[in-house]
């Protein structure tokens, strides 16, 4: 008897509420991302909310497809859209603030429910290199060469000569400058680049050495050098 019961509880709560597997969301800040249910129910009470650990603020509601309303947070005034007939939810102008958790339900005869973990990554500015110091003979020239970028979350430099790495860094400081050091020998005609990239976004600074060379012939046997490569 205690089985039956049991067994019918565990079926009337799936019934009740079913929750589909949260979904990973990645975007830019300052770009938009719509938050999509895959299911929702006709004339069905949709709710969204919030929260960085766990969806605990409301944020948008839709009521039997007619009363929309996205103003109960102060943060998202203005950014958001809820689609009263899917129930998508879109955020525009999004802050690296706005990571965390979104949670969509959709109340009518059963609850569908879903969450979203968003994560906002910073604008990612192109990377400078400078060159710090050199060492130069009457046959060759070798340079140290620093690439730098403010540091962000999730955030690699890397070191290229054509397509192979040479060398990558990364730190969880936030928000300091993230600096890598490489030395080359001006003259080898090879080509550098130095690579900034979050999950979400890629910039690349290339270095060529025959311009350094350009900068080398007025210094001394070991100096330091402030030519510094643009994008």
């Amino acid at each position: 008897m205690e089985f039956t019961n049991a067994l019918c509880l565990s079926v009337l709560l799936c019934y009740v509420c079913a929750k589909e597997e949260k979904k990973i969301v990645k975007a830019r800040e300052r770009t938009n991302v719509t938050l999509q249910p895959v299911e929702s129910q006709h004339n069905a009470r949709v709710v969204w909310t919030f929260g960085v650990e766990s969806p605990n603020i409301r944020i948008a509601s839709v009521k039997q497809g007619k009363e929309v309303k996205h103003d109960y947070e102060e943060k998202f005034r203005a950014r958001l859209l809820l689609d009263s007939l899917t129930g998508a939810l879109t955020i525009s102008q999004l802050e690296t603030s706005d990571s965390g958790v979104y949670q969509f339900q959709s109340i009518s005869s059963k609850i569908l429910s879903r969450d979203f973990h968003l994560t906002v990554y910073s604008f990612l500015p192109a990377p400078s290199i400078t060159v710090t110091s050199s060492v130069i003979n009457s046959s060759s020239a070798a340079v140290t060469v620093e690439c730098s970028v403010q540091n962000s979350r999730e955030l690699k430099l890397s070191w290229y000569r054509g397509t192979e790495r040479l060398k990558q860094t990364s730190s969880p400081s936030l928000p300091t400058e993230l600096t890598l050091s490489l030395e080359v020998d001006a003259p080898d005609g090879d080509d550098y680049s130095c690579v900034a990239e979050n999950p979400v976004e890629r910039q690349t600074t290339k270095l060529h050495t025959k311009d350094i060379h350009l900068h080398l012939p007025s210094l001394s046997s070991e100096s330091a050098a402030s030519c510094v490569v643009k994008r």
